[in-house]
């Protein structure tokens, strides 16, 4: 799984049409990649943090934040789930993803709770 952690201005580049054609034209042509290399599972964009909550239960009472938890410039902006190979091969479409420019892009096996080898 590619989490990718997205800058401040990123997000803002989502709210102007002209800057985010841009922005998001670089997301699309990401995707069109994953998709012609036959790697792309699943995956979506995020709202931006700040429409976030965080929900957290201790000792049995539930507490509802609002806004990104992380005490962290970067937030998590959306996924993708492509089926790599390996580790190597998942950090080298990692390093394509826009998110990285700015950003951080996080690589993740996803565990496999029924039977066989982790993803």
């Amino acid at each position: 799984m590619l989490l990718a952690n997205e800058a401040p201005e990123d997000f803002a580049l989502r709210d102007s049409l002209a800057k985010s054609n841009a922005y998001m034209g670089e997301w699309y042509a990401f995707g069109t990649a994953l998709r012609e290399q036959k790697v792309y599972d699943a995956g979506n964009a995020l709202e931006p943090p700040a429409t976030a909550t965080v929900v957290s239960v201790r000792d049995g009472v539930r507490t509802v934040e609002d806004g990104p938890y992380p005490d962290a410039k970067e937030q998590l902006g959306g996924f993708c789930i492509i089926d790599a190979p390996d580790m190597a091969a998942a950090q080298e479409w990692a390093a394509k993803c826009p998110a990285a420019q700015n950003g951080f892009v996080e690589v993740r096996a996803v565990l496999n709770l029924h039977g066989g080898e982790a993803s």
